[in-house]
């Protein structure tokens, strides 16, 4: 019975010893991710790194942010919350863990990080940035100029703080104080792509052929930028330069080739210039790629009853008063063929 207990004190010891060896090498098993070969390869780095020194928060920030880049959110804030609890002044901690609960459509979470990172850190740039989009996200125009003033105040120069003031006066009907906002963004920064087609569509909405100017340089800033080429493209037709619309067209189309608007005008133009066939064609691509597109099918009618095919455009009339019930071309140019 003596060497028995002996042999449990012998096992103990052991068993302390592996203890103490671990603790040493710094093991952790609480952490559920280490060793989990299913998380990719830089989660599994951050894990080793977490695993040996437990108490570094940027370790658990750091693997926290990869967790949010392979969209494994409620994991990522797992590790964003322990790395606030070991440094809850961190208003970046805060930020990020405020973008990961918008990424969860959490979204009464997401605006209370944001308010506790602009109350820790009133002079960080990004904190006020995030809270001021918020705001715009939530259609608040009041609170986020506000926001906006405050970080215009901590650096006149950020770029990004005068495009977003513009937006929040175009979305709340302001377009004068949009357009100095804008400006003063294109100002701080000649290429600024979003400031620049931002001015582009305002001036186009007025007709002011201004907007070319603005919709060029915004091709200058991003050269494949689907959306500036189809601006330009309608603004040229609009201006009756047709040959010039179908270029940018299809610059757009090279761009985007699902994009359906430019195929549909494409065919407007040519159905404008008797170009029945290449009409047909245009418009069916656009219907290929937005099959409710009711206008779409309207112009595919009107482009087969120009060339006398009757049946098929009774065939397209109907599709498009299918998809809607009340567009009433459709419905006088088929009794226009019965």
């Amino acid at each position: 019975m003596a060497k028995f207990n002996s042999f449990l004190i012998v096992i103990a010891g052991l068993t302390l010893s592996l203890s103490a060896c671990q603790n040493w090498f710094g093991s952790s098993s609480d952490d559920p991710l280490y060793q989990d070969t299913t998380q990719s390869l830089a989660v599994q780095e951050w894990s080793k790194r977490i695993n040996k020194y437990p108490d570094n928060d940027d370790y658990r920030y750091q693997r926290g942010m990869e967790l949010v880049k392979d969209k494994k959110f409620k994991l990522a804030l797992a590790d964003l919350n322990k790395a606030i609890e070991m440094k809850p002044a961190n208003a970046d901690y805060v930020v990020s863990r405020a973008e990961t609960h918008m990424a969860l459509n959490e979204t009464k979470l997401a605006l209370e990080d944001y308010k506790t990172a602009v109350e820790i850190g009133p002079s960080n740039e990004d904190a006020l940035l995030k809270l001021g989009q918020f705001y715009l996200f939530v259609r608040q125009f009041d609170n986020g100029l506000n926001v906006f003033k405050k970080l215009e105040k901590v650096n006149p120069s950020n770029t990004e703080g005068h495009f977003y003031q513009g937006m929040l006066h175009k979305e709340s009907g302001d377009t004068s104080a949009a357009i100095t906002a804008f400006q003063r963004a294109t100002q701080l920064d000649l290429f600024h792509y979003n400031s620049l087609f931002q001015l582009g569509q305002l001036y186009a909405n007025n007709n002011d052929t201004i907007a070319l100017t603005y919709f060029r340089n915004a091709l200058l800033a991003d050269e494949f930028s689907d959306e500036a080429h189809y601006a330009i493209g309608l603004i040229f037709q609009k201006m009756g330069r047709k040959d010039s619309a179908i270029i940018h067209y299809q610059k757009t189309i090279d761009i985007n080739a699902q994009h359906y608007y430019a195929y549909y005008n494409t065919g407007y133009v040519m159905l404008e210039q008797n170009n029945y066939d290449r009409a047909i064609e245009h418009f069916r691509i656009a219907v290929k790629f937005a099959p409710e597109f009711a206008k779409g099918h309207y112009m595919l009618g009107l482009s087969h009853e120009s060339k006398a095919l009757y049946d098929k455009a009774r065939e397209h009339y109907n599709r498009c008063l299918q998809v809607d019930p009340n567009f009433d071309k459709a419905k006088q140019a088929l009794i226009r063929i019965q």
